[in-house]
């Protein structure tokens, strides 16, 4: 099913392809006409702060959340005319890095690293072990970690099998929901170090969301920032930026120069005002 899906030049056409996509919760609308389109091989960071609706983006690339309005097109396929099963073929082409790497407490970290290859490929025991230890390797994981539980590992170590684990059947694209969260300077450059190297040893496009603009200096080849719907004019785009890591440093938006030094600007008014005092 997955080589039937894949029709398109994979020199010529983008990766992924996004037009008019909106997302609503009953009233509240958190993503409205967002167009972008990402070519294969890039590194793009998703900013934006809390509530801006980076997240959901995310969830409707990989088709956890539908969109209400609008298309998500992955390899020129619309996600939405997909069955699950058709879903379940295209998602094997994706990584995924939760914010908490989302391991499973009950499994070792060999398993948790082996689950995807035991779930969707026949290759042998001594072929899964290999791949594990490899992309284990890869992360500076070594062979003692294998029998330990995620309760037994720091975050920064949770990060790196998380990460291991999301590489092991080779996607296409891998998307990173706020990979550095949490974790010390020290340990959140590691992570940095650690998205270069896959980038460098795979051909992977990669969607990291983050807060921090010290991995997308480092990391990204391009800046996307995401502004809050309710608080936008009512023709005003969401994406306010969308440019290099050199480009947003020039920018003349206030709301984006805010985001990118840490300053509150005018939210403490906002907030006031929202709150009535």
């Amino acid at each position: 099913m997955v080589n039937a899906l894949r029709h398109h030049d994979a020199s010529t056409s983008p990766i992924l392809r996004i037009e008019r996509l909106g997302v609503r919760f009953n009233r509240n609308q958190v993503l409205r006409e967002v167009n972008l389109t990402i070519r294969r091989g890039e590194t793009v960071a998703i900013i934006g702060e809390s509530g801006c609706g980076k997240t959901v983006l995310l969830k409707t690339i990989i088709a956890l959340l539908k969109p209400t309005e609008g298309t998500v097109h992955f390899d020129g396929q619309d996600l939405a005319t997909l069955d699950e099963k058709q879903l379940t073929s295209q998602r094997i082409r994706y990584g995924f890095l939760f914010q908490q790497a989302a391991l499973f407490d009950s499994m070792t970290v060999a398993q948790n690293v082996a689950f995807p290859l035991r779930q969707h490929t026949t290759k042998p025991e001594s072929e899964v072990q290999r791949i594990v230890l490899e992309h284990l390797a890869e992360v500076g994981l070594a062979h003692d970690v294998l029998a330990r539980k995620p309760a037994e590992l720091s975050g920064g170590m949770r990060k790196r099998v998380g990460l291991a684990r999301a590489m092991v059947l080779e996607p296409e694209l891998i998307l990173y929901d706020e990979p550095t969260t949490g974790l010390d300077p020290i340990m959140a450059d590691v992570i940095n170090e650690l998205m270069l190297r896959t980038r460098r040893q795979h051909p992977v496009t990669s969607i990291i969301v983050t807060h921090d603009m010290r991995t997308a200096r480092k990391v990204a080849d391009r800046v996307i920032m995401l502004f809050p719907s309710n608080r936008l004019k009512p023709e005003e785009p969401q994406i306010i930026f969308d440019g290099s890591t050199k480009q947003i440093e020039a920018s003349t938006d206030r709301r984006v120069q805010q985001f990118v030094h840490g300053e509150a600007g005018e939210r403490l008014t906002e907030m006031r005002q929202h709150n009535g005092d």
